[in-house]
């Protein structure tokens, strides 16, 4: 959560945007999202599809372009969205607003991914996105505002993707945009201070909130360990989320390799009874032929 006295700026489905300097020409849309730092929305650029983000704080919009440009540092990991443009408009009564134009990532956000299509997507999800996590943390970054809404799964490669990248901060500073419930603060389990464990504490949130009992918003009590225990379907996580929400991994790749080592067991307990259940068949289609010849031979002898 941020406060700032900047309000979002709207804009309005088929309006043209024409950047001072650049001179490209964007096709309003839809909105996709707004806060109190800005608006992004769909666009379109020719029959291209991207996103662009508008404020009418220009230090919003400088500090995230920088933030994208660092993340294109890493090569090989797509971090974040890919940056395209940058430009000043002028709207309204002479009045300029910054703005920057990025990859649109067609994909779903991660809870309501793995409410489609079952918990068991989180463990891809999870080791792809501790994979990421740790590129932007060896780059000395958090991304800071970690939730599921901003973790998106694409459509056509079913690859994570990091959206929204407001919340990324270097380490040692204090975090200025983060979202309530996925902030250690709140539960009075930490600092706001960027470190990795930040962004490990809150996607062990994000974990719970997965858990179809558990309405994370909703949750009046601050006792972590009451939300854990509420959490049934993740049982095999428990311990995992509970080192994240106690600090007590120093690297997301520790997280990833832990996540990875529950899902192995997972694996391994439901090959025994799919084994089982496959000797069980096996004994009843044995059963099955041996009544069968004493029928016939019972059939025979009389």
């Amino acid at each position: 959560m941020t406060s700032s006295i900047h309000p979002t700026v709207r804009l309005n489905k088929y309006q043209k945007i024409r950047g001072k300097w650049n001179k490209r020409t964007y096709t309003i849309v839809r909105l996709i999202g707004e806060g109190a730092r800005g608006s992004i929305y769909l666009a379109l650029l020719s029959q291209q599809y991207v996103a662009l983000k508008i404020s009418q704080d220009s230090s919003v919009v400088s500090a995230e372009v920088n933030a994208l440009k660092m993340l294109k540092k890493v090569q090989g990991q797509s971090l974040g969205p890919l940056l395209l443009d940058v430009d000043d408009v002028v709207l309204g009564h002479q009045t300029v607003y910054a703005f920057y134009v990025m990859e649109y990532i067609d994909g779903v956000p991660l809870n309501t991914w793995v409410k489609q299509e079952g918990l068991q997507w989180l463990f891809p999800a999870s080791q792809q996105l501790l994979s990421q996590l740790h590129q932007l943390h060896n780059l000395g970054h958090i991304f800071g505002d970690l939730k599921p809404e901003n973790i998106l799964v694409d459509r056509k490669s079913k690859q994570v993707r990091l959206v929204d990248v407001g919340g990324v901060t270097p380490f040692g500073r204090s975090i200025r945009e983060y979202t309530t419930w996925y902030d250690r603060g709140y539960w009075k389990l930490g600092d706001r201070r960027a470190e990795p464990s930040y962004d490990l504490f809150a996607y062990a949130v994000c974990l719970l909130s997965m858990d179809p009992h558990i309405k994370i918003q909703q949750m009046k009590s601050k006792d972590i360990e009451k939300v854990i225990q509420s959490a049934t379907s993740l049982k095999p996580l428990h311990a995992v989320i509970r080192h994240a929400l106690h600090g007590e991994f120093d690297t997301a790749v520790e997280m990833k390799h832990a996540i990875e080592q529950v899902n192995q067991k997972q694996l391994k307990v439901s090959q025994t009874k799919t084994s089982k259940s496959n000797f069980k068949m096996e004994l009843m289609g044995v059963g099955t032929i041996v009544t069968i010849h004493f029928a016939l031979l019972y059939y025979f002898i009389w």
